[in-house]
């Protein structure tokens, strides 16, 4: 059980195996030297993790089955049942336990590297998330950001990382009454765009509102899956499973192209594109009157038979993510290179000379990026930092001719959308890859 949950407390042990001393068998396994304790509970060590969930899978695939069936059960009673204060990690942990589907593949990541938990804004917090939307969105974003935080401050949320406390990201979810208040129509052309699509489609009544992931604003993986991105959408998603009277769910991405290839099967792409400033935005949505909540999740529960490649175990996505920057760190270092993680991959268990072979791969992944118009300036700082010869990361950023802070952001998302492209080769292969998130 602790291998699939995301986490384990002792009344999730008491809830699923009601036959055993769930606080005897907390403390067990609080004991082993792979299990680490956080604010949720008991996770293992990722490579911990994988090693005893393959291990269930074949010698008790039955067994393995069950088990995560009981966990979604738990977790489906929970959503409905658990008090305010308890519900709005629950999704989360369902789709952690489905996390091998094709559609949360595209859509989440499971890393622990860059933790980050949510707190509610606070006016203290406003200078700092003001400045995060002007950065990323415009001055036109940064003055909703403004009306939003002032008419619905409970809407936001701010993320701090784990390990030192720095905010870094901001989220806001919507709650709009019908009927639609004429000043936020004349005010956020999103939400305008939002009540009229509502309008011509299927119209909201009396006594019924909308939802809206307004905002989701992350400068450093700035609306590519992240972990901020995953608590946000579990939050908007345990909100609409226990709101009263909700009519639609609208999400706002301002990359409308890839966004609408990610949800796919999930949220239906409107064809609205709101323009706020310098930029436009793609409007997505689900009508829960026609999908109730339990049963939309329920996509993701039967979307988990992934089709698994031969060969040898997939590493954890953390040490295969880390085998990527360690491949490009030693790249013209080739002893250094064929010592790399990343050899020890299925992506390189194919090749029949896996370094030379695995270095044309990633050369060929990287300036895949620029197949999208978001990932050309990621492949220019990746090709820069580790391809072009420069001695630092500061003298690639001068042959861009870019500022060090605004390279290295681009170097970021560029090691981020890389590595994803990677990972759905690891888990697909060429043939499956391309069903992952487009770069």
């Amino acid at each position: 059980m602790a291998a699939q949950a995301r986490s384990t407390s002792e009344e999730l042990l008491d809830s699923v195996l009601p036959e055993e001393d769930a606080h005897l068998l907390f403390s067990w396994l609080r004991d082993l030297p792979f299990m680490e304790s956080t604010h949720q509970g008991l996770h293992p060590h990722d490579a911990a993790r994988e090693t005893l969930a393959a291990d269930l899978r074949w010698r008790a695939p039955n067994a393995f089955v069950s088990m995560r069936g009981r966990l979604a059960e738990e977790y489906l009673r929970l959503l409905r049942e658990a008090p305010e204060e308890r519900v709005w990690t629950v999704t989360d942990e369902l789709f952690h336990l489905f996390r091998e589907g094709k559609i949360l593949a595209r859509l989440r990541t499971w890393s622990r590297e860059d933790e980050v938990h949510d707190r509610p804004l606070h006016p203290d917090d406003m200078d700092v998330v003001l400045r995060m939307a002007e950065e990323t969105e415009g001055a036109a974003s940064a003055e909703l950001v403004r009306h939003w935080a002032e008419r619905q401050p409970q809407a936001f949320s701010v993320y701090r990382l784990v390990s030192t406390g720095r905010v870094v990201a901001f989220t806001a979810r919507l709650a709009l009454s019908y009927p639609p208040d004429p000043q936020d129509v004349a005010t956020d052309p999103v939400v305008a765009a939002a009540w009229a699509y509502a309008d011509a489609t299927a119209p909201v009544s009396p006594g019924e509102h909308i939802g809206v992931s307004r905002f989701s604003v992350y400068p450093e993986q700035y609306q590519i899956p992240s972990r901020v991105i995953d608590l946000s959408s579990s939050r908007a998603q345990a909100e609409a499973a226990r709101a009263r009277g909700r009519a639609y769910g609208f999400a706002v991405w301002r990359d409308a192209e890839t966004w609408a290839e990610r949800v796919e099967g999930t949220l239906g792409d409107t064809g609205a594109r709101p323009r706020v400033g310098e930029h436009t935005y793609g409007l997505f949505a689900v009508d829960w009157r026609q999908v109730p909540v339990e049963a939309w999740l329920h996509r993701f529960i039967s979307a988990t038979d992934v089709p698994v490649r031969p060969g040898p175990a997939s590493v954890p996505r953390t040490t295969f993510d880390q085998g990527v920057r360690e491949a490009l760190q030693h790249w013209r270092d080739p002893a250094a290179f064929a010592a790399c993680a990343l050899t020890r991959t299925r992506l390189a268990a194919d090749l029949t000379e896996p370094v030379e072979e695995l270095r044309a791969l990633l050369r060929q992944a990287v300036d895949d990026l620029a197949r999208d118009p978001r990932g050309v300036r990621a492949r220019e700082a990746l090709t820069a930092g580790h391809f072009s010869g420069a001695p630092t990361q500061e003298a690639a950023a001068r042959r861009l001719g870019l500022p060090y802070g605004t390279y290295r952001r681009h170097l970021r998302q560029g090691l981020d959308l890389l590595c994803e492209a990677l990972w759905q080769r690891e888990l697909y292969g060429a043939g499956e890859a391309g069903q992952g998130p487009s770069c």
